[in-house]
């Protein structure tokens, strides 16, 4: 008396419906250098093969990394100031996230990436375009020496105790 496995069961009823028939390796041997990979070879050279991204099968700390080049990389092809400002901080927004999980091997260790001096370098990519101020900037004054240039520090002139 055989006692079949869940497996086992499944191949049966795979071959009963014809799920097998007309494959194009049926019947012929496997690769033997297929056989002599490891796993991880195996799927390194099945990404290659299929053209899949292995930035998923990287530690977070490396995939975060390799994404950080291409952040940087591709900002001067970003079609706005506001398109370069939404991907830097979406990008900030999980390296923070990163940061507060705990820490795998390899840590991550990465700077977040300063929106101002990509801006920079968007706006010198496009030098045609105008350059537009950021939110709530026209508001206030052009500086922060103007903001304070007509009062006193604090320490001079603050209120004075009543006697």
């Amino acid at each position: 008396m055989s006692r079949e496995t869940w497996v086992d069961r499944q191949i049966r009823e795979a071959t009963e419906r014809g799920a097998f028939e007309g494959l194009g390796a049926a019947g012929k041997p496997l690769d033997e250098a297929a056989l002599a990979q490891t796993a991880g070879e195996w799927a390194v050279e099945w990404a290659r093969r299929e053209g899949a991204d292995m930035t998923v099968a990287l530690p977070p700390a490396l995939a975060l990394r390799r994404e950080r080049e291409e952040l940087v990389a591709s900002v001067p092809s970003r079609p706005s100031e506001e398109a370069v400002r939404a991907a830097v901080e979406q990008f900030n927004q999980r390296l923070d996230a990163a940061y507060r999980r705990p820490q795998e091997v390899p840590p991550v260790a990465l700077a977040f990436v300063d929106v101002d001096r990509q801006l920079a370098r968007w706006r010198e990519a496009h030098p045609s375009e105008p350059a537009k101020p950021a939110p709530g900037a026209a508001d206030g004054p052009a500086c922060a020496a103007e903001a304070g240039a007509s009062r006193s520090p604090w320490w001079r002139g603050g209120r004075r105790r009543p006697r």
